[in-house]
């Protein structure tokens, strides 16, 4: 059975942040230096990161979890209609059960509880597998963008969105 559960204290903060290391890793290793990984990790996804964005930046994290073990995690930003999907990462040898899937319908469905008319996200231009299931999700690619870091590494990334109401 798959779970979407909110992530509300820090002992699942540190559960997403040990899930961000081992899928951060080997998803984006083979197309961004490891360093900048680590950064990633460090300012986004550390158990202190989530704390901060939850209290300060109106985000909300949920565990995925697959017959009850944790297998991946969800972060979501609401800012006033858009729905900001920050994250969305699952184990390697858990992908293809239909988790992500199951993860998407939630968000839609959180989105359409709050009013929210489109959903945006960021994705690494290299990262063709992900994109092509977003695509098939109902997400249209809307700009190419490059974005540069604090710590002087420059990715490029495509925009994405689902508009959900008609303006």
């Amino acid at each position: 059975m798959i779970e979407v559960k909110k992530a509300d204290n820090s002992t699942e903060f540190k559960i997403i942040e040990k899930l961000a290391i081992e899928i951060l890793h080997e998803v984006y290793d083979p197309i961004i230096p490891s360093e900048h990984t680590d950064y990633f990790l460090t300012e986004f996804q550390s158990e202190s990161a989530i704390g901060k964005q939850i209290k300060n930046e109106d985000f909300s994290y949920f565990l995925l979890n697959f017959d009850t073990k944790n297998v991946g995690y969800l972060g979501i930003q609401k800012l006033n209609k858009i729905l900001i999907l920050s994250k969305l990462y699952i184990l390697e040898s858990f992908r293809g059960l239909k988790i992500g899937k199951t993860a998407l319908e939630y968000v839609n469905g959180f989105a359409t509880d709050n009013g929210i008319e489109k959903i945006e996200l960021i994705v690494n231009q290299q990262n063709q597998n992900t994109i092509d299931i977003y695509i098939k999700n109902g997400f249209k690619i809307v700009e190419s963008i490059i974005n540069s870091f604090p710590n002087g590494h420059s990715v490029e990334d495509y925009k994405m969105e689902k508009i959900l109401i008609s303006k």
